[in-house]
């Protein structure tokens, strides 16, 4: 076995990502966590937006926003 073994937090992140970008969103975690890109993957631009969580009230288009 060559090179160091991966952390489980390390291959539990990459697993969700995976998971993401087959549903077919961007999946990228926000920097504080409890959030996720569901944007298309490799969308234009920088910001990302979970359209799912973060929202303040029922009618919100968009939850949390970050930039990358």
């Amino acid at each position: 076995m060559t090179g160091q073994r991966k952390s489980l937090g390390m291959r539990k992140a990459e697993a969700t990502e995976s998971g993401w970008r087959a549903a077919g969103y961007c999946g990228l975690e926000h920097p504080e966590g409890k959030a996720w890109c569901s944007k298309p993957p490799n969308h234009a631009g920088r910001r990302h937006v979970d359209y799912y969580n973060g929202r303040k009230s029922l009618g919100d288009a968009t939850g949390t926003e970050w930039d990358e």
